[in-house]
């Protein structure tokens, strides 16, 4: 069953709460992971493990870039393509 892309957003994003932000803070869709200093190189390869476990996707070195991670949209749009095919 493919998920919409509402429930991917939350689900990333609930994951990007819980695991790198304090409690309380509210994190939009289009906001930069990197330039913000809420993920940095560390913080990608746990959500990366993240990614592949809930959506059963494989995430290939050659997409692990700044411009396919850098916001909550970027991350579903990745995700969507994948799990659409």
């Amino acid at each position: 069953m493919l998920k919409s892309t509402r429930n991917i957003k939350d689900e990333v994003g609930k994951f990007i709460l819980e695991e790198f932000l304090p409690k309380g803070y509210v994190l939009n869709d289009d906001v930069s992971l990197f330039d913000s200093g809420i993920i940095d190189s560390l913080g990608v390869i746990k959500l990366i493990a993240f990614i592949e476990e809930k959506f059963k996707i494989i995430i290939n070195p050659s997409e692990v870039r700044i411009e396919n991670f850098n916001t909550i949209d970027k991350i579903t749009d990745i995700i969507s393509k994948k799990i659409s095919r």
